[in-house]
């Protein structure tokens, strides 16, 4: 079978490529609808009637850099709505295009085409740059304002939106703390217990070998939790306890604050020996941030 050529593969590209990018966007309107009317439904408004909405956020970029060599040419921020789990905005970021950079490589003159240089900064300012515009446009694109985000670690994104202040000073984005990179940040750290060496090893061994199994404790504390029929502030206390009490239970065998739901020994295993006052104070540092986080 004989390969379309290179003319008929451009012209196909170009106009399907103008039909996704119209759907595309004719979807995102949609979706801002249903988070508009479920807001509006739940009563969730500003002063001055402005459904407020929350959101999650989050970069990807071409080239996976994690922790290292922060140098890919483009890079995509997406925002999506908490409610309805559908795309509101997405935001591209290139940094590189083959047609300007070949001209400039020759010293000629850069032929007409679709140019989508658009960004000269660091790849690493990619997401949050992204993001931010997401937010200036909500109130255009969707009526709404993205009151809270849910987000990763990643500080540059707050700060780039208190920089901007896409609402005013009268209300300020709200973080949230992504479930999946808090659990995996605090099993980094808890990992990173293990590799020290001024610590019993006995006690790094255990640690190791239940990183999984600490991990998997609370998040069904968090399915728990969520599903008790207790006010919310009752609920973050309980999970609260529970996340602080996940080493006492796996590391420790101290079981005497344990919850009835999830263990029934209810006791303090007096063969333990391997209860050490330094690595529970770097635990208890680990296991702080994930606890404040529990809301």
């Amino acid at each position: 079978i004989p390969s379309m050529t290179s003319k008929s593969y451009i012209f196909i590209e170009n106009k399907l490529q103008k039909e996704i990018k119209n759907t595309a966007w004719a979807e995102m309107q949609k979706a801002g609808e249903e988070e508009k009317k479920i807001a509006l439904d739940l009563g969730n408004v500003d002063t001055d009637g402005v459904p407020l909405i929350t959101v999650v956020a989050d970069g990807q970029w071409s080239k996976r850099s994690y922790k290292t060599k922060y140098d890919a040419f483009s890079g995509v921020a997406s925002i999506i709505g908490f409610q309805t789990k559908k795309i509101l905005f997405v935001g591209v970021r290139n940094r590189y295009c083959v047609i300007c950079e070949r001209a400039i490589n020759k010293n000629t003159t850069t032929q007409d085409h679709v140019c989508f240089l658009n960004w000269k900064q660091g790849a690493t300012s990619i997401e949050a740059d992204a993001i931010a515009e997401g937010f200036k446009n909500s109130i255009d694109m969707h009526g709404v304002k993205f009151s809270k985000l849910i987000g990763d670690g990643d500080s540059s994104v707050t700060k780039r939106l208190h920089e901007i202040l896409p609402y005013g000073q009268a209300l300020r984005v709200e973080k949230i703390e992504c479930r999946n990179h808090l659990l995996r940040n605090y099993s980094q750290k808890m990992m990173a217990l293990t590799k020290r060496t001024e610590f019993p090893i006995e006690i790094r061994k255990k640690i190791s070998n239940n990183i999984i199994r600490m991990r998997t404790d609370i998040t069904c504390a968090i399915k728990f939790r969520k599903s008790e029929n207790k006010p919310l502030h009752q609920k973050i206390t309980g999970l609260r306890f529970d996340i602080a009490n996940a080493p006492n239970h796996r590391i420790f065998d101290n079981h005497e604050n344990c919850s009835s739901y999830f263990c029934d020994k209810q006791s303090i295993n007096s063969n333990n020996k391997i209860k050490n006052q330094d690595i529970s104070r770097e635990m208890e540092i680990v296991v702080s941030r994930l606890s404040n986080n529990a809301k």
